[in-house]
């Protein structure tokens, strides 16, 4: 049990770091091209965990029936979060002042990460700790924007905290809820469930993070920042 759940500090400190997004909120509202730069380093970082870690593993213990299940079940599921997030936005135009779309999609969002690490970290401490990483770069951004946007609608400093403290605490209740499940998981398992989150990090990357390339489409900088968090990772998968 105590390996099960070795995740821990790691899942730990990238709470801690979305819970640190939503106080940096409190103060600093990033412009456009420093939010697109966090959002390109976001991405290249989880993408790396993607390309260099997470489907190299699923090729290596599942069949294909099972890739194609985890993930398809992985874009559904996605796309019925998308369906929500667009219901929940046109009422907010229509009159509520909460960000509840974007409250939505990174609570949810943030749970599922949890899962995936917990899955990871199940399979290969290696895989594990690169997707802590990935993601927890991934979390502070999102904190960060919820923050953000909480305080642009006129919330108080508590409850801009409240919020971002509740969505990171959801991954390490992802991940403890994981741990459980996955104690003694199949490699058939772990292959379904690793599929799945590929297609969720794939959702991730193209319908959150880079939401603002256009808005920084006159800099290339941005870009570098994409290739910097790909190769980040990718490096440190090198020197584990």
């Amino acid at each position: 049990m105590a390996d099960q759940f070795s995740f821990l500090p790691y899942v730990l400190l990238a709470t801690g770091g979305g819970i640190i997004g939503s106080a940096i909120a409190l103060f600093w509202d990033p412009k456009a091209k420093i939010r697109s730069a966090i959002q390109h380093f976001s991405a290249g970082a989880v993408l790396a965990a993607i390309a260099s870690n997470v489907i190299p593993e699923v090729e290596r213990i599942g069949t294909v029936p099972q890739v194609i299940s985890g993930f398809v079940l992985g874009g559904l599921t996605m796309m019925g979060l998308k369906w929500i997030i667009v219901r929940l936005e046109q009422k907010e135009r229509q009159g509520r002042k909460m960000p509840a779309g974007l409250a939505a999609a990174s609570a949810v969002d943030t749970f599922i990460d949890g899962v995936i690490i917990s899955a990871g970290f199940s399979l290969n401490p290696q895989l594990g700790t690169l997707l802590v990483i990935a993601l927890a770069l991934e979390l502070f951004f999102l904190t960060l924007s919820v923050g953000v946007e909480f305080r642009q609608a006129k919330y108080k400093p508590w409850q801009i905290l409240l919020a971002g403290a509740g969505i990171a605490s959801l991954l390490l209740a992802g991940s403890l809820a994981a741990g459980f499940i996955f104690a003694g998981a199949t490699p058939a398992t772990l292959a379904v469930v690793l599929s799945f989150g590929a297609a969720v990090l794939i959702y991730l990357i193209a319908e959150e993070l880079l939401v603002e390339t256009i808005q920084a489409e006159d800099s290339i900088f941005s870009t570098l920042t994409l290739f910097s968090g790909f190769l980040v990772l990718l490096v440190l998968k090198m020197l584990a």
